[in-house]
């Protein structure tokens, strides 16, 4: 034998055990084809077998643990059964008793006679899957779902069948189903065994009672009842009292209920009210199918047949803006008294050729589909108008069959009416929309004058250079039965220039009110429409802006000033006609003074308005305080002596006496 020869016979026996069971070859031997080892020793994979017969009893062997090749080291002890002793010599009837020896003549006649045969020790029990097998525990619940962007319904209800198998504690939920819900429906949650949420620990048949909740993948299920055979179950196994099995009603769905309804009338039930009349090919279908039909009009269609009375009749719908004059045929069956309208169509009249305005159907007179209120022959003559659902149509002639009918009948039709009726010039009015907020009225007005490109609004441009940064102020209270807003002032600008006004709220410490803009500049309306002008504005004075009422108290020197020196556009400031007014009354001024003198000889400005109250002078704050500023004109604390009234008085308008 060559050097390069290798016997394995020879090389096993000297590596011995460690080479028998080394999970790799030997590292001396070089990695090429033919000097690797192919006949080495594997471990066993085999398992172990679990249920065997000792002496003709059937046990549970324990598992092993061991090593294959160890397991012949294990002592006899070791490999006990786990349930019952060995070596028991007599025979016994039961299979539980463990004091004798079961032959197989017992296990025969109790595989025959279906009869447990493991014998279990007396303080043992059957193992789960033998003592609960096919035991299932069923719950009725159901979980509610919110229903967005819906106006008839808020929340869904769905009904479930929830099972659980006591043997492992497995649950299945199953989605009763709905007919026509459009809801993908059916198994929920497949057989499976459910952890509580937030939890490590299962569901249990101890939280199932009727009346808990159940939440499984986000979803709370409320169980509402169970059947009898799991309410018996829970009632003598589980302890549970009556209350934790008392069925609980559902909630309502309207909706459902609705929908329910709703599948009523259009199956068919019988003594349901549809509200709708049966479609003719359904009558049709269900008389062929062999349902007897009404025998009721039988007579008539074989009288009449399939006479007709024919009417031309036209519909002015000139009212209606491109509306226009119609032609229509109106047929009227004596056999059923239905009503058809079709449409007479001239040559090149440019609108589309359809046959029907109404299908042959009874015509009712207040527009409502019922029988008991519809047109007749009676009621159709030359002259009178036919509501066809909200259409007026005039009868305008008849043919020949027609006239004969009537007078069969003992009526006379008129004559014809011409089909042409005059033109009636339609007066259409234009109304302007109202103002919405953006940009100013006159730009919004410009555009509904009927050009593409408006031109935009044009401005006094000579107010505007004469009256250029002309400003009157006025100091105003704001009018409200709230005592907070009692002590808030506001400055009323108006712009002469372009009679714009603005509002400004002086800020005041420890008010609780944020001073400053209470409205940007802009014009003003009235209630009537009009805007507010310069001549609005004056002391005493109650202007509405904006939803507020302003109360005018004082304005500054310069306004006083401007008003006093425009007497045409503040007509209150005029002391001309004032002057007027006191000069006519001069000796009731006087008599006045003589009586109510007291001896002081001092008059204020309270003094002067009660002067010319008594007098019957009526004069506004504005003419009054325009009269005290021509008394007090040096402003010396608002007492003046009244003789410099009744010297104002007799003087005229330029300060000379009379």
């Amino acid at each position: 034998m060559s050097s390069f020869d290798w016997d394995s016979s020879s090389r096993l026996k000297e590596e011995g055990p460690r080479f028998r069971h080394g999970p790799n070859p030997p590292t001396d031997l070089p990695a090429l084809p033919g000097f690797r080892p192919s006949n080495l020793p594997r471990p066993s994979s085999a398992k172990n077998q679990s249920l065997s017969f000792v002496n003709g009893y059937m046990m549970v062997q324990s598992p092993s643990r061991n090593l294959p090749y160890q397991a012949h080291h294990e002592s006899s002890s070791q490999r006990r059964p786990m349930t019952a002793p060995i070596g028991m010599a007599k025979e016994v009837l039961n299979p539980t008793d463990v004091s004798g020896r079961y032959s197989f003549f017992r296990k025969k006649a109790d595989r025959e006679n279906c009869n447990i045969a493991l014998p279990f020790c007396p303080e043992s029990k059957l193992p789960s899957f033998l003592e609960h097998d096919r035991r299932v525990l069923l719950f009725h619940a159901y979980y509610e779902e919110d229903v967005l962007q819906s106006a008839i319904e808020e929340k869904r209800t769905h009904t479930c069948e929830m099972y659980f198998y006591v043997e492992d504690g497995t649950m299945e939920i199953i989605q009763t189903k709905q007919e026509n819900s459009g809801i993908v429906q059916g198994r929920f949650l497949r057989r499976s065994r459910v952890a509580k949420p937030g939890s490590s620990s299962l569901y249990d048949i101890d939280d199932l009672k009727v009346g808990s909740q159940v939440v499984i993948y986000s979803r709370t299920f409320h169980i509402s009842s169970c059947n009898e055979s799991t309410k018996e179950y829970v009632l003598r196994y589980h302890g549970w009292n009556e209350a934790d099995v008392e069925t609980l009603p559902l909630p309502r769905d309207r909706f459902a209920e609705s929908n329910k309804a709703k599948m009523r009338r259009e199956s068919g039930v019988p003594g349901v009210d549809r509200k709708r009349k049966m479609n003719d090919l359904k009558q049709v279908m269900e008389s062929m199918l062999g349902k007897e039909s009404s025998m009721t009009d039988r007579g008539m269609f074989l009288e009449c047949g399939t006479d007709a009375l024919c009417f031309h009749v036209l519909w002015d719908d000139r009212e209606r803006l491109y509306g226009d004059i119609q032609y229509f045929r109106l047929f009227y069956y004596l056999a059923d008294d239905t009503v058809e309208i079709m449409r007479a169509n001239a040559k090149n009249d440019g609108r589309d050729n359809f046959t029907k305005l109404l299908k042959r159907s009874k015509l009712p007179k207040n527009g409502r589909v019922s029988d008991s209120d519809c047109y007749t022959w009676k009621d159709l003559a030359i002259g009178r108008t036919v509501n066809v659902f909200g259409r007026v149509m005039l009868i305008a002639r008849s043919d020949t069959f027609t006239r004969q009918h009537y007078l069969s009948n003992g009526i006379t039709l008129r004559d014809d009416m011409p089909l042409q009726l005059a033109e009636k010039k339609v007066e259409v009015k234009r109304v302007i929309p109202p103002y919405n907020g953006f940009g100013t009225e006159e730009d919004s007005l410009r555009s509904c004058t009927g050009g593409l490109n408006p031109p935009p609004p044009k401005k006094d441009l000579q107010k505007m250079r004469d009256k250029n940064g002309v400003v009157l102020r006025f100091n105003a209270q704001l009018v409200s039965d709230k005592a907070d807003d009692a002590t808030r002032r506001f400055v009323i600008s108006f712009f002469m220039e372009d009679d714009t006004i603005a509002i400004r709220e002086p800020p005041v410490s420890n008010s609780g009110v944020m001073g400053g803009s209470f409205l940007r500049r802009q014009t003003m309306k009235h209630e009537n429409g009009s805007y507010y002008a310069a001549k609005d504005l004056y002391v005493g004075n109650i202007v509405d802006i904006v939803g507020h009422h302003f109360l005018l108290l004082n304005a500054d020197e310069y306004t006083y000033r401007l008003m006093e020196c425009d007497d045409r556009t503040f007509p209150f400031s005029n002391f001309t006609r004032l002057h007027e007014i006191l000069t006519s009354n001069y000796n009731e001024l006087k008599s006045y003074f003589i009586t109510h003198y007291k001896g002081t000889g001092i008059l204020d400005q309270d003094g002067l308005a009660e002067c010319c109250k008594s007098l019957g002078l009526d004069m506004n704050a504005q003419e009054l305080l325009t009269i005290w500023r021509k008394l007090d004109k040096k402003g010396k604390g608002g007492k003046v002596a009244f003789t410099k009234l009744l010297k104002l008085a007799s003087e005229d308008a330029f300060g000379s006496q009379r």
